[in-house]
């Protein structure tokens, strides 16, 4: 579905059910219709996404989730249902607003970074794995964005690891161990003083399915935050539970282990999601572009070494090689 008409039809539907259908009633009733019409258009998004792909490459997945028609509209009804079930949760209802808020605060009052070659980054970063990992969300561009909208995650990116067998896991992908970048290390991308940590939260369950875990405490799940220079952060998401290695005001190196891979809080499977922001705030801080130094990137069969560079999604990127 184009970006544009799903705009149109989720803001001629937001404004149909506050101003007709939801007009006399309380607040919270039209709230839920919202999230309930964005959670549909989502789902028609995915499917018709689907369809197209079918047609331009008519050759059948080679990832048992998605190697049927029937595999295909089950995880994206899970998906979708998972997603719209988070608002009956308080604490992921409140993260929701306060990122909106942090939305509409950036675009009155902020000066956020919108255009990466006008950004001069402070430190230098590596890649915060090792190993060879697929880039499967993120970019410098609105068109690669992670999530443009949201001022934190602009410029943020997911990584998995891809084995010998074209998929991100083995076996049929039901467990955490199945995948191949669960409980792999974590580093720090650079120099810096460990400013935030949260460790505790559950590995999200049915991995394999889509269904996310629509009862955890938070959207980055266990995660570490570290400051690497004024006004420069990195905050690592979804690591594994109990594994984080450092304290709040601890000096880490570049290169150190600072946590696992793993599955807590909002994913759909074991990955990392790491990002750059200009601030401490998951929700009040805009995101920042870095480069990335000394690494090799992969583009279907052609690898080469970068020196220094950003990354983008559907690329491999590897390190320590």
């Amino acid at each position: 579905m184009n970006k544009r008409v799903k705009e149109f039809l989720f803001w001629s539907g937001a404004l149909a059910i506050v101003f007709i259908f939801c007009k006399n009633k309380p607040f919270w009733i039209g709230i839920l219709w919202i999230f309930a019409w964005s959670a549909f258009l989502g789902l028609i998004n995915r499917l018709v996404r689907g369809w197209n792909g079918k047609k331009k490459n008519p050759k059948k997945s080679t990832d048992p989730r998605f190697n049927t028609p029937r595999k295909v509209l089950r995880t994206s009804l899970n998906y979708q249902i998972s997603n719209f079930l988070f608002i009956f949760n308080p604490f992921l209802l409140v993260e929701s607003l306060l990122q909106i808020a942090g939305s509409f605060l950036e675009k009155s009052f902020g000066r956020p970074v919108l255009n990466a070659e006008q950004y001069k980054q402070k430190a230098n970063y590596i890649l915060p794995v090792m190993g060879e990992w697929r880039v499967v969300n993120g970019g410098i561009t609105k068109q690669t964005s992670h999530s443009w909208g949201i001022p934190t995650q602009r410029f943020a990116y997911d990584l998995v690891k891809f084995g010998q067998n074209g998929c991100s896991f083995d076996c049929d992908g039901r467990k955490l161990e199945d995948y191949f970048c669960f409980d792999t290390p974590i580093l720090a991308p650079a120099n810096g003083i460990v400013v935030a940590t949260r460790d505790g939260i559950h590995d999200a369950p049915f991995v394999g399915t889509f269904w996310m875990d629509c009862l955890t405490r938070n959207i980055g799940g266990n995660s570490v935050l570290i400051k690497h220079a004024d006004g420069e952060y990195c905050l690592l998401a979804h690591l594994k539970r109990g594994s984080v290695k450092v304290k709040v005001g601890e000096s880490v190196k570049q290169g150190q282990e600072i946590g696992r891979c793993g599955h807590s809080g909002n994913s759909t499977e074991p990955h990392l999601h790491f990002q750059f922001q200009n601030g401490k705030s998951f929700y009040f801080s805009s995101g920042l572009p870095v480069k990335f130094s000394g690494f090799w990137q992969r583009d279907g069969e052609q690898k080469n070494f970068v020196e220094v560079d950003y990354i983008s999604k559907n690329t491999f990127v590897a390190t320590g090689e």
